[in-house]
């Protein structure tokens, strides 16, 4: 099964204790969907998003975080990966009838 990366969550255990998303949480914002066994980097730096194969064939995708600087250098404790419970739907105006 295909797995849509939209709204997954990639946060380090400090930022949780620290409740400080924006030092080093990233949100995937990429609409891509990842097939089984296929993997995804994460980069802190700048770059675009792209497919690429490996050295041995794996298909990767490449994300990237478009930060300046380093990010998990200043966090502690392992990483934890958020995935998505819902998928999104459009609020639409209610139609009342009496």
């Amino acid at each position: 099964m295909r797995l849509s990366l939209r709204g997954h969550v990639v946060i380090s255990d400090s930022a949780v204790d620290d409740s400080n998303m924006a030092q080093a949480a990233h949100v995937f914002s990429d609409d891509v969907f990842i097939p089984p066994g296929m993997y995804v980097l994460l980069f802190s730096g700048q770059g675009n998003p792209r497919w690429t194969r490996t050295k041995d064939g794996a298909l990767v995708y490449y994300c990237y975080m478009n930060r300046c600087s380093a990010v998990w250098d200043r966090s502690s404790g392992p990483l934890h990966i958020l995935s998505t419970q819902h998928t999104f739907s459009e609020r639409m105006p209610a139609l009342l009838a009496n």
